[in-house]
Parts: C-alpha cells; sequence; structure tokens
C-alpha cells in the first residue's frame, strides 16, 4: 500500500487519477513555507481527515493521530488555506487518544489526522530531490 501510495502521489502514470495542480499532472504540489497542495482525488486517495485544535485547560487538544514523530523533532499538518504545512509542536501528553500540544499550534488550527504519513512521505520526495514517473525523466 505505501508503495501504491508514493506512486499516485508522485503522479505516476499517463491520465490517471490525479487531476491537474497548476498545469501539471501531479497529484501533489510542494512550495516552501507553505506546504503541500493537493487534488481533492489525492485526498480521498490518502483518506485524509482533519479535526479542529480546541483548549482544554492551559494546553491546546488534537486526537493523538495527527502527531508526526520524525528524526527532526514532532510535527503535525496544519492547514494552510488549501495546503497542509507540516508544522513543529512541543507535545506534552496523550491520553485516551487525545493530545496535548503546549506550542506550535493555536486554538482554532485545522490539523490531518488521517493520511498524516502520506502527506510527510510526499513532502519529503519534493524536498528530498525525489522525483516522479511522470516528471519528464
Amino acid at each position: 500500500m505505501l508503495a501504491l501510495s508514493l506512486f499516485v502521489l508522485a503522479g505516476c502514470g499517463q491520465g490517471g487519477p490525479a487531476a491537474a495542480i497548476e498545469g501539471t499532472q501531479k497529484a501533489a504540489e510542494f512550495k516552501k513555507g507553505q506546504g503541500l497542495l493537493l487534488t481533492p482525488e489525492a485526498m480521498t486517495f490518502i483518506g485524509l481527515r482533519q479535526a479542529e485544535a480546541q483548549a482544554g485547560g492551559e494546553r491546546l487538544l488534537v486526537p493523538a493521530q495527527a502527531l508526526l514523530r520524525t528524526s527532526e523533532g514532532s510535527f503535525v499538518f496544519v492547514q494552510n488555506g488549501q495546503r497542509w504545512l507540516r508544522t513543529p509542536v512541543k507535545a506534552v501528553a496523550a491520553t485516551a487518544g487525545t493530545l496535548q500540544v503546549a506550542e506550535g499550534l493555536l486554538e482554532g488550527d485545522v490539523v490531518a489526522v488521517a493520511g498524516v504519513w502520506d502527506l510527510w512521505l510526499a513532502e519529503l520526495q519534493a524536498t528530498k530531490g525525489g522525483v516522479g514517473c511522470a516528471d519528464g525523466h
């Protein structure tokens, strides 16, 4: 499934389900500082779901599955207009499926809670030199 996700998000295949984003055949486009823009088909394919950060006393609360832990730190993907921006957070506790966040989010921020791993893989491909098969190589 992981390989299939990368295949679709990279925009591989001629005229597949990936709709055009700004005149390309890619299912995902990344702009530094703005985040990832996905086609509606790509969002459906990865099962992207979202939730709103809510106040929970002194901390904000989001579903625990929103958290992405990498070698670079802890992150969530925050909706930035139509894009998804990987945002560093300071997670302080997780209980009963809820994550308490001390820094990095504002009340009302919309975060991805499903499809997080696929968003990260698409960003890695874009930022670390990955080239999709539809990119003319």
